[in-house]
């Protein structure tokens, strides 16, 4: 299944790229992501905790970037994991392209997912998935910008320091990301007629 999602970062895009790319730095920011080990410059090994509804997936595996053009402000991650519990698996290519906007930077993530396995049920509730993943990207960049990139006495915005962040709890954001995906996909069927 194809997802896109966007968002805004009120920094230029040459320091907001800086950021973005620094995967050790924003990791903490993704709602109920660990990462857990640097394989090498562009690979990594972490997992991912998604809650939806009574159920609660835990995804270990590895990212890699596989094209990254700095010059443009565009990459593409390869990441695969598996559920721990052996509920089977998911792969996904994941697309980033940052563009010049009046509020400094816009941001698309283009994500292609295939869910295998027993998982895979959860790929016929397309609308509560795309739900949940346009609520883990909100909460991406509205941690990006509280802790990552900072106001500069109201002239404008500063990336900061590479201090390590504190990881975001996941019982929480689990069910924080619930209701928002939840909220938003309710609304979006009000907004259907349906």
């Amino acid at each position: 299944m194809k997802l896109e999602n966007s968002f805004d970062v009120a920094a230029p895009p040459s320091e907001a790229w800086a950021v973005l790319v620094d995967v050790q730095r924003v990791a903490p920011c993704v709602p109920g992501a660990t990462l857990t080990e640097k394989i090498e410059d562009n690979a990594y090994k972490g997992s991912m905790k998604v809650k939806l509804g009574p159920v609660s997936l835990l995804f270990e595996g590895e990212a890699k970037f596989v094209e990254r053009d700095d010059a443009n402000f565009c990459a593409r991650i390869k990441a695969e994991g598996r559920e721990s519990k052996g509920r089977g698996g998911a792969q996904a290519d994941v697309d980033f392209l940052l563009v010049g906007s009046r509020e400094g930077s816009a941001v698309t993530i283009i994500t292609d997912l295939t869910l295998n396995g027993p998982v895979a049920q959860y790929g016929r509730s397309q609308g509560i998935i795309a739900s949940v993943a346009e609520e883990m990207v909100t909460r991406f960049a509205d941690c990006l910008r509280d802790k990552v990139l900072t106001q500069n006495d109201g002239v404008g915005v500063s990336v900061s320091p590479k201090a390590p962040m504190q990881e975001q709890s996941t019982t929480t954001s689990g069910m924080n990301i619930l209701f928002g995906a939840l909220k938003r996909w309710v609304k979006e069927l009000f907004s259907r007629g349906l």
